[in-house]
């Protein structure tokens, strides 16, 4: 299934998909990281709370940047991770900015690498509802789109987030 909807900022706009076979080669990640059964999510200096993600590397494969992103914005260390999505940002007269998503299982925690942009990593026995997202102070305005509802849907109904010791 594929969705279309206006990004988190103004002129955006979105395509997100399930289907793999519809997937092109992204530059950037998003990671629904699961430790317990807990959603780890992480805070930006600047953006406040947000999904671990972001850019690939032009050595690596997305999977890669996936593992390498968690680390160095949560100190955790994956033990498994698969792909569930992939969504495209579109801006007038740019090309596409294309994220694919993952969902993980976390093995371990870590504290966070020094040196990176982020604060503060926190596990959520209950992952904010969008709603949350939308409407309260703190949380990234990347969350403040249609993908975090449609992802974390499919993201709850997996198995690493069902998962607990």
């Amino acid at each position: 299934m594929t969705y279309e909807f206006g990004g988190a900022y103004p002129g955006q706009r979105v395509r997100l998909t399930f289907d793999e076979r519809e997937f092109a080669d992204p530059g950037y990640v998003l990671v629904f990281a699961f430790y317990e059964g807990q959603l780890l999510l992480t805070r930006h200096q600047r953006r406040g709370w947000e999904v671990p993600g972001g850019t690939r590397e032009a050595h690596e494969w997305p999977i890669q940047t996936a593992v390498r992103e968690v680390f160095e914005e949560t100190g955790a260390e994956l033990a498994a991770i698969e792909p569930i999505g992939q969504y495209a940002i579109e801006l007038e007269g740019t090309p596409p900015f294309v994220k694919t998503i993952y969902v993980a299982r976390i093995a371990r925690m870590h504290a966070i690498p020094i040196g990176f942009e982020t604060e503060e990593a926190r596990l959520f026995a209950t992952p904010p509802t969008p709603e949350e997202v939308r409407d309260g102070e703190g949380f990234s305005p990347i969350l403040q789109d249609d993908v975090y509802p449609l992802a974390l849907e499919r993201v709850l109904a997996h198995r690493f987030a069902q998962m607990s010791k």
